[in-house]
């Protein structure tokens, strides 16, 4: 993939207020070069003074046979429901990209003003038309400088829930291709980050550009080349204050390559841990969860992912990680459709650890129909190799390990989640237990040990083992340069210390077992089918739907026994979907009104299965007529949506 070059000098970014609105001014092109040619089509040069931005409209010659396409074009930007494009582009000048049309003689055409449904009639003055330019530049607005710079005109807006750790833009000359990038430090309000978004019309769906236009939100653990990594640890910051990285990770660059616009890295726990707002907290804030009365835990490492996609119609998807409910439990607390997807060795290229064998890429999105992209296009291999009805799943498994769920409202909407997954796959639901079914069918390795017995150090010496050592040269050198330990949290104190007590040949005894867990689990609870498939598939309890406060107080960190329903996707490195199924009314000590606590469905499925879980929820929750996407802001749905779910959970 070509990158752009880097700029040599990061001087700031420039910014404009038009009617109201924030602009970054990135640069893009000069027209005038020794690659491409300005000439005066119509009117006079542009006076621009040393400092001075003019908002502008670049169209395509090829877009411009008569007056009436440049009403049309005008009548594109519009429908396109941009946020960038406004009706302060139509200045006097338009700037026309190539073509043999004679401008001239169709200007004195648009002395008559072109119908705008914005501001109602506009007609350029000046029309700059530019030629063999040896740089595409994309119709849409911008913002024209002195000496023919054009720049692409950023919309900038408020992190107001404080989701995002950086903001940043392309590195270079902006290009939407670029996989390097830079800071953009730049204030709103006095007080707020300000992140920067291109216009929509800069990007065109095509076939190898499925995600052209979607703007993505990346966890900070992600490494993104030109961007410093936080881990939000202040001593992380101090020893590596200089340090940006020389790399992006794999499944950044992969979807930058379809055409997704990165937009900033979003908070998250210190070194992608479990903490939980607030008291927990130490260095940085938590980010504020938008839904209910906006002091509920945000919850789970992916904490500005979920908040920042739950808060932001100007975002369309964030990507953070998966080990043991990082995406999950933000996706069950934000109200979203999350994913996390199936673990493979090399999902993880590019992005720090926390536990190797139980890190994986985690997805969030509003609608089922986004994730359903943004899976079968960046997730799955071979997607011209179909899925087939032999590879559907044949029952619902539905473990009494777990269920029922203590919470009655909660538990009746899962049940209604559980009906629609039946009414549509036209299976069976099976009860079952998957601790009774090891002890009837048991492997030979368990030596007559119950299942929570044999893996009761599974997921604990790895987890905590990897969570130490994977951070060994970093506390050496702080404490070389500072002379002194590294600081964090009450929760990573205590994660550290259980991990100082757990050697290398604990941990690869603990992996051998988990081997015998997962193979024994792959022949007798979930067996993968054909081509992305899966035998069956599972439901799994996700959060418990009462109030949570970020000022209440948290107790103390201690281990979670790796037989419970958070632990069987991770374990597994299986796939789990997480999907909205209705609202759960409390009355806010906050606000003092009645309020509503999103409730998930949740299902997991043989490794490989991600897209498979996603087209079931997708076609069940249509054929039930449940939302197949949520709202931004307080409301997971809209009011009527709100009582419909009241009246089935009662």
């Amino acid at each position: 993939m070509a990158l752009s070059e880097p700029r040599t000098s990061q001087s700031p970014i420039a910014t404009i207020n038009l009617g109201g609105i924030s602009y970054a001014a990135v640069p893009h092109v000069n027209l005038d070069d020794k690659s491409s040619k300005v000439r005066i089509a119509y009117g006079t040069t542009p006076d621009l003074g040393p400092s001075e931005y003019r908002p502008v409209i670049v169209v395509s010659a090829s877009q411009l046979p008569s007056d009436k396409s440049l009403s049309g074009v005008v009548s594109s930007f519009i429908k396109t429901n941009d946020d960038v494009f406004s009706s302060h582009f139509l200045t006097d000048i338009i700037i026309v990209q190539g073509g043999s049309l004679d401008l001239g003689r169709l200007a004195e055409q648009w002395s008559i003003p072109v119908p705008n449904p914005i501001s109602g009639s506009w007609a350029p003055r000046t029309i700059l038309q530019v030629m063999n330019t040896s740089r595409e530049t994309p119709d849409g607005p911008y913002l024209l400088s002195k000496g023919y710079q054009l720049s692409q005109a950023w919309r900038l807006y408020p992190d107001k829930q404080g989701s995002f750790i950086t903001s940043f833009i392309p590195s270079g000359t902006s290009s939407l291709e670029c996989t390097s990038f830079q800071p953009l430090d730049v204030r709103l309000q006095g007080v707020r980050t300000a992140i920067a978004v291109p216009s929509r019309l800069y990007s065109v769906k095509s076939p190898s550009t499925p995600l052209a236009g979607m703007r993505f939100s990346i966890k900070d653990n992600y490494k993104i080349s030109g961007i410093p990594t936080t881990q939000s640890n202040r001593a992380w910051c101090e020893l590596y204050e200089a340090k940006s990285e020389n790399e992006t990770a794999a499944y950044v660059e992969k979807l930058i390559s379809l055409g997704a616009v990165i937009v900033g890295k979003t908070q998250m726990c210190s070194f992608a841990s479990s903490e939980e707002a607030t008291d927990q907290w130490i260095d940085f804030h938590a980010s504020f969860n938008p839904r209910g009365d906006g002091y509920q835990t945000p919850s789970g490492s992916t904490t500005g992912g979920g908040t920042s996609l739950a808060a932001y119609d100007w975002l369309d998807y964030s990507i953070g990680t998966d080990t043991t409910g990082s995406i999950r439990w933000p996706a069950a607390w934000c109200g979203l459709f999350g994913l996390r997807t199936t673990w493979t060795p090399k999902a993880m290229e590019g992005v720090y650890p926390a536990c190797r064998f139980m890190d994986t890429v985690g997805i969030l999105s509003r609608s089922i129909a986004g994730m359903q992209t943004l899976v079968e296009k960046s997730i799955v291999s071979n997607p011209e190799i179909l899925t087939t009805e032999d590879d559907m799943p044949k029952e619902i498994l539905y473990p009494t390990d777990f269920f029922p769920m203590a919470n009655d409202e909660q538990q009746r909407l899962v049940e209604r989640f559980v009906s629609d997954l039946k009414s549509y796959l036209g299976v069976k639901v099976t009860r079952m237990s998957i601790a009774e079914r090891w002890k009837n069918c048991p492997p030979a390795e368990a030596a007559g040990k119950t299942i929570q017995e044999f893996i009761d150090k599974a997921a604990y010496n790895p987890f905590y083992y990897d969570g130490y050592h994977e951070y060994s040269a970093f506390r050496e050198e702080y404490e070389n340069k500072f002379g002194k330990l590294v600081y964090v949290g009450p929760y990573m104190r205590w994660k550290w210390d259980r991990g100082a007590e757990v050697d290398e040949s604990m941990k690869n005894k603990s992996l051998q077992d988990v081997e015998v867990y997962r193979r024994w689990f792959k022949e007798t609870i979930l067996r993968p089918v054909g081509n992305r498939g899966t035998s069956a598939i599972m439901l799994i309890p996700c959060g418990n739907s009462v109030p949570k406060y970020r000022d209440d107080p948290n107790s103390p960190p201690g281990p979670v026994g790796p037989f419970t329903w958070n632990y069987i996707a991770s374990i597994q490195g299986l796939p789990q979907l997480v999907a909205p199924i209705g609202s759960i009314p409390y009355e806010s000590r906050v606000t003092k009104v009645t309020e509503q606590l999103p409730v998930v469905g949740t299902i997991i499925g043989a490794a490989g299965s991600d897209a498979m879980l996603v087209d079931i929820v997708q076609k069940a929750f249509e054929k039930s007529n449940r939302p197949r996407s949520v709202l931004t802001g307080r409301f997971m749905f809209s009011e009527p949506r709100r009582k419909w779910y009241r009246n089935e959970a009662l």
